[in-house]
């Protein structure tokens, strides 16, 4: 019925394509379902921004489609599946509404209550991608991203001009936004379950990390160097390379396109017991506990999204899988990451060495949605790859899957008027939690020339990318006081982490210590933020005092997940 739906649409923008003079809306055949992609159209008379909304028959907005869309003369669409961050739209009949410039057009739109669809297929056992907002794939542009400015002599990089925020959904559900979606097979039975369930604990000062920190299940000796087991030390290369090295488990239940799947994780070795989390097949991998012939007791991180209906955001769990589900599989042997949200930062490995390290972002919650904590774990990236993709205004480049919904991809960007990219409102941003679940990666070039166009050109199938819990209580180091860092003289105003930066053409900079950051002349240069250079000692400050054993540096995500524990009995 759906593919029926978007022929018939598509058909119907055509012949909309020539009224390109006028603001209008192409109608709607067919009612909309939340959950359920359709491809809306509408024209406009000239470039601009328009959005797109439900009004009632007083034109009183009841749900929005997109805010602040950049749009081009003549025919746009774009594929929406019925809700807004993460709400459905209300059931009912409305006015499908784009206003532009203080002009507005609509048509009759009807929205049908969720799981009406006549042709409905039967629940599986796989958990559907989040549908926050459904994008349009674009074509992937193969030519390096376009540097910024320069610093010279008498200037460093300006601040970039303040514009207007952009509300960023960049947690994509899938690259075919008309594909069918598998959702979980039950919902939760309730409280009155047995069984053991995972629980907040609280770190003392001597705790060494590890991505299994607060599992009840003591490390054996074959998981030693493993993800689970091996502490989040990014300086014992030697060690983090081993482990980016290693086979991991992951479940396939050898369905088409089942990177896109998920798999239930139950409370006991039976069906019919309560769902405690979901694992995203193919990519993502558990921590074998008891294999037994037809269940086997797991532990990993829920990759629990909005859309599923069980709320474990990035609880670390321990539950049962079908054995028969359970696959090893060999990463590539040449390129690995590591992400780490306590520090922000992509660690890349290349045969056997720390490569280099760039600016990110991962997901940041708000009380409305604790899901978009990016879910951390170990994962391997899938290639095909989905490449670019639209998020309401914002256009992210270069998009590599990895968790179902979650890519890897680069800082989204807005299309000026003249057609330029403005990545004024993410870019500043590059460094802190800033996404609702993806990760962003910087596009200015590091000395060495990396950055998210570098790895994308160098992707393979299953290279590894593991995710660090910046789990309460864990702290960074400083640097060593006597690590070079290097500036310009001659009125330069930032420092950075080596002797030359694509921030300055031709330039070749003066070094001096981490250790006299503090001093003048250097007490008034900010950080590059091309070169990834090092934290001030102050800000390390502030984030180790935000994630001190003892406090709570996310306490919206631990009320959501407090309010998790309670309703699995905990």
């Amino acid at each position: 019925m759906r593919k029926i739906l978007i022929l018939v649409l598509c058909l119907m923008l055509c012949s909309f394509a020539a009224a390109d003079d006028l603001l209008s809306v192409v109608p709607v055949t067919g009612d909309i379902i939340p959950g359920e992609a359709v491809l809306l159209g509408f024209t406009v008379p000239a470039v601009g921004t328009a959005d797109v909304y439900l009004a009632d028959e007083n034109g009183s907005r009841v749900s929005v489609v997109a805010e602040g869309m950049t749009v081009s003369a003549g025919l746009n669409q774009l594929y929406w599946n019925g809700t807004w961050q993460g709400v459905p739209a209300p059931a009912g009949d409305w006015q499908l509404t784009v206003a532009m410039d203080g002009e507005t057009a609509d048509e009759p739109v009807t929205i049908a209550l969720q799981g009406t669809s006549a042709e409905e297929e039967p629940p599986v056992e796989e958990a559907s991608t989040h549908d926050d907002i459904l994008f349009e794939e674009l074509p992937q542009a193969d030519a390096p991203a376009e540097e910024a400015p320069e610093e010279d002599d008498a200037d460093a990089d300006d601040a970039v001009d303040a514009i207007d925020e952009i509300e960023d959904e960049d947690t994509v559900p899938d690259e075919a936004a008309a594909e069918e979606k598998l959702i979980v097979e039950e919902e939760l039975l309730g409280d009155d379950e047995t069984g053991d369930a995972p629980a907040i604990i609280h770190p003392d000062e001597d705790t060494v990390f590890t991505p299994s920190y607060g599992s009840p299940y003591e490390p054996r000796a074959e998981e030693a160097g493993s993800y689970w087991t091996l502490p989040m030390d990014i300086t014992d290369t030697e060690a983090v390379w081993e482990m980016l090295m290693r086979p991991i488990t992951v479940v396939d239940t050898g369905k088409k396109d089942s990177e896109k799947t998920q798999l239930n994780i139950y409370r006991e070795p039976d069906k019919e017991s309560q769902i405690i989390g979901v694992v995203t097949c193919v990519s993502q991998s558990v921590r074998v506990l008891e294999q037994g012939e037809d269940w086997t007791l797991i532990e990993t991180y829920s990759s629990t999204f909005h859309d599923n209906g069980i709320g474990a955001w990035n609880m670390l769990v321990q539950g049962y899988i079908q054995t028969k589900y359970l696959k090893t599989t060999a990463p590539d042997q040449h390129l690995a990451f590591v992400c780490d949200k306590l520090t922000q930062r992509l660690y890349i490995f290349r045969d056997g060495e720390l490569y280099d390290t760039l600016l990110i972002s991962t997901g940041l919650s708000n009380e409305r949605q604790p899901y978009n904590e990016t879910r951390s774990g170990e994962f391997l990236m899938q290639v095909p790859a989905v490449g670019g993709f639209k998020s309401d205004a914002l256009i992210c480049d270069l998009g590599i899957r990895f968790n179902d919904g979650d890519l890897l991809h680069e800082v989204p960007h807005i299309l000026n008027a003249d057609g330029s990219k403005n990545y004024k409102s993410c870019e500043p941003k590059l460094g802190t939690r800033a996404s609702h679940g993806c990760i962003r990666v910087q596009r200015q070039k590091t000395p060495k020339g990396t950055n998210m166009q570098w790895i994308w050109g160098n992707k393979v199938k299953n290279m590894k990318f593991v995710i660090w819990e910046d789990w309460q209580g864990r702290q960074m180091d400083y640097p060593a006081d006597d690590m070079p860092v290097y500036y310009n003289p001659n009125g330069g105003k930032m420092y950075h982490s080596a002797e030359t930066c694509y921030s300055a053409k031709a330039k070749t900079f003066d070094p001096f210590t981490y250790g006299q950051l503090d001093d003048e002349p250097f007490a008034s240069l900010t950080r590059c933020g091309y070169c990834v250079a090092p934290l001030r000692k102050a800000e390390i400050d502030a984030i180790n005092e935000e994630h001190a054993p003892g406090g709570d540096h996310d306490p919206i995500l631990t009320a959501a997940r407090e309010k998790w524990l309670a309703k699995i009995g905990e």
